[in-house]
């Protein structure tokens, strides 16, 4: 879509629980990645929020969320992933 994501929030629940996928996430988007003290549900809620223009902006959708961590991209990772990514692939189109 040619949109360059620099952070993506989300909450500190579900499967950003797991630390390799906070940083296989992080990694493969480039992105930082923000957690806060929410999970999906309000996510979801707040996401809605900002769609319907109930709030103002979008940062007033994260009042009174506080950031429990940031996972970075690992640009020693990048190559890996993309290398087990191309696998999949391969092994996906022969099971097709």
């Amino acid at each position: 879509m040619g949109i360059e994501v620099k952070v993506a929030r989300a909450g500190d629940a579900n499967l950003f629980l797991s630390p390799l996928f906070g940083k296989a996430f992080a990694t493969v988007t480039g992105a930082s990645v923000e957690l806060y003290n929410t999970d999906g549900s309000q996510g979801a809620a707040r996401g809605a929020g900002i769609g319907a223009e109930i709030y103002k902006t979008p940062g007033e959708a994260f009042i009174g969320l506080q950031s429990t961590r940031v996972v970075e991209p690992d640009s020693k990772l990048a190559a890996a992933y993309e290398a087990a990514y191309q696998n999949w692939i391969q092994t996906l189109e022969r099971q097709l």
